[in-house]
């Protein structure tokens, strides 16, 4: 960015203390912003008191909704007298809210840029979910955006092509990036049995079916041949399932997740329905593991075959031999860790990012 700008970046949901792929992307993404005029607005349904972000309580959808014109004043407010203000609104919510405040603010504020930092194409994801008024609104609005908007931005080339194919928009790719610690200094995880790892929330249904393939159908396979493994999964406080070789550690801070995940044998994730790119395969690939994936987890990503620690699978049986077979791999494989690290340093991609804004 050549010129001095003012930047604000909108949440519908809290993003502050990461609690999901989603709010990881997003607030790291803020943070990596090199601008000293920036402010994040965001939804929470608890009041919160952080530099740079303004919060505004809202506990449920509809009283979001009713707060946009409120929101839409205070965002008024903070970029009426900027020279360049640009406002980037997140899109892993309804995109009915981002029609809605851009309607509000789209007159008040003229000399503004507008961008929209899709995280998926949410028509396709919609439609997945089957409520049809929900879907058809969905596509109505997400085109208005990517034709309104001065920038539509999607996580990889093929989010891109299919935009064009949809939409007839020319969006411009920002991938999702992580922050991530000096992996060296991570400590193991020490447990009294080798692990595999999956996280995930499973309110999110392509995690639930990832987690039901592994406890019904991959885990019976690996558990007849070495009893003593156990799939130990992250994410959820409470899961329905119960099983000899399952262990829940619950939600986990970054700390202990980090922590997890190196320690682990290896990391899994046979999901079956994927949108935009995942930032649990992104961290996986960065912390250099060897993972075992299905073809969809990997949507979205940029591979590098030449590491042989990503290992791809989409057939149940076949998938379980590959745990077995490398349940004593190297935990970290070290170039390719520091491969992807390049690719995927979420300052390095909202730097780059902003160079062409």
């Amino acid at each position: 960015m050549k010129k001095k700008f003012s930047i604000v970046v909108v949440n519908f949901f809290r993003v502050t203390s990461p609690y999901s792929g989603a709010s990881e992307v997003s607030w790291n993404f803020f943070k990596s912003i090199q601008c000293k005029d920036k402010k994040l607005f965001q939804f929470s349904d608890k009041s919160l008191n952080i530099k740079e972000v303004k919060t505004l309580k809202a506990k449920t959808k509809l009283h979001k909704i009713f707060k946009l014109k409120y929101l839409s004043d205070i965002i008024s407010d903070f970029c009426k007298k900027k020279e360049n203000p640009i406002i980037i609104i997140e899109g892993a919510s309804w995109v009915g809210y981002t029609f809605v405040l851009f309607y509000f603010l789209k007159n008040r504020l003229n000399n503004a840029k507008f961008i929209y930092h899709s995280h998926n194409i949410e028509y396709l994801l919609r439609k997945k979910k089957g409520n049809f008024l929900i879907t058809i609104l969905t596509k109505f609005f997400e085109n208005y955006i990517g034709k309104n908007f001065d920038i539509f931005t999607a996580v990889s080339k093929i989010d891109k092509l299919k935009l064009k194919k949809l939409y007839n928009i020319n969006a411009k790719i920002l991938p999702n990036g992580i922050s991530f610690p000096i992996i060296e200094k991570v400590k193991e995880s020490k447990f009294k049995f080798k692990y595999i790892f999956f996280c995930g929330s499973i309110d999110y249904l392509p995690n639930k079916e990832a987690l039901e393939i592994l406890i019904n159908k991959i885990m019976p396979i690996v558990n007849k041949i070495n009893p003593n493994l156990k799939l130990l999964v992250s994410g959820n406080k409470k899961i329905e399932y119960k099983s000899k070789y399952l262990v829940n550690v619950g939600f986990v801070n970054k700390k202990k997740f980090y922590r997890i995940l190196k320690g682990a044998s290896v990391f899994v994730n046979p999901m079956k329905t994927a949108f935009g790119s995942q930032v649990k395969m992104i961290t996986a690939l960065v912390f250099g593991k060897t993972i075992i994936a299905s073809k969809k987890a990997t949507l979205g990503l940029t591979l590098n075959y030449k590491y042989r620690n990503l290992l791809i699978s989409n057939n149940d049986k076949n998938f379980a031999d590959l745990i077995l077979k490398n349940i004593d791999a190297k935990k970290i494989t070290i170039a390719s860790s520091k491969y992807y690290k390049n690719i995927y340093s979420v300052k390095n991609i909202t730097s780059n990012f902003f160079k062409k804004v």
